[in-house]
């Protein structure tokens, strides 16, 4: 599944989903390459994008590039992947591995602020090879397309997945495309999955939006 199918995908949801009005979309971590992608192709079916520590290319910008950039030092997702994603066209976790160091980096990685018993939980859950297609190609992002959508972005202080450098510079890129429709920001002091950590509060952030 590549970015433009999951776009697809996303938008065909959303028309379930609002009956024909707007939805307010929630996306987390490489999901908000696919909530660019199809607020872009169709604005006019998200209400509002809510970017939870999220990837938010700018214009003509792979998903893929933003893991090599120096915002992004320090990010535990790389050093987690067991294969090359050239050779097998995945990004691939070990979510089975009971080797303790490791499990500890995915860990901190994803879950550094929930109890271990959730984190491991969670881990279980995760699909272990993500298709590298939906970093490739880039998405042309219009003053009438994505640039017309509120977005709000949701930036994580602890995330180790995402940098926070990085997250700043996905804000930063977006209101110098579209200064006329700037982005909202929330910050938490969370790693990179808030909405296990401190749910009340991201639930908090979504319910104001939302009214």
């Amino acid at each position: 599944v590549g970015r433009d199918r999951a776009g697809e995908l996303l938008l065909s949801q959303l028309e379930q989903l609002g009956a024909g009005d707007p939805v307010v979309v929630v996306a987390h971590s490489m999901g908000g390459v696919v909530l660019t992608r199809a607020a872009q192709l169709a604005p006019g079916l998200v209400a509002h994008a809510v970017c939870l520590a999220a990837i938010m290319p700018a214009s003509g910008v792979p998903a893929g590039a933003y893991v090599r950039m120096p915002e992004n030092a320090g990010g535990l997702v790389s050093p987690s992947l067991v294969a090359d994603p050239a050779a097998i066209g995945a990004l691939r976790l070990d979510v089975a591995s009971t080797e303790p160091k490791y499990r500890q980096q995915l860990r901190e990685a994803f879950y550094g602020d929930v109890a271990p018993a959730v984190a491991d939980a969670a881990i279980a859950l995760l699909t272990p090879d993500a298709p590298t297609a939906i970093t490739l190609g880039t998405t042309t992002l219009t003053a009438d397309g994505w640039g017309s959508v509120p977005r709000t972005y949701v930036a994580c202080t602890k995330d180790m997945a995402i940098r926070p450098d990085l997250q700043q510079r996905f804000i930063a890129a977006a209101d110098a495309a579209f200064p006329g429709n700037p982005t909202s920001v929330h910050t938490l002091d969370s790693s990179h999955s808030p909405f296990l950590s401190m749910p009340g509060q991201v639930a908090a952030i979504v319910l104001k939006i939302s009214r």
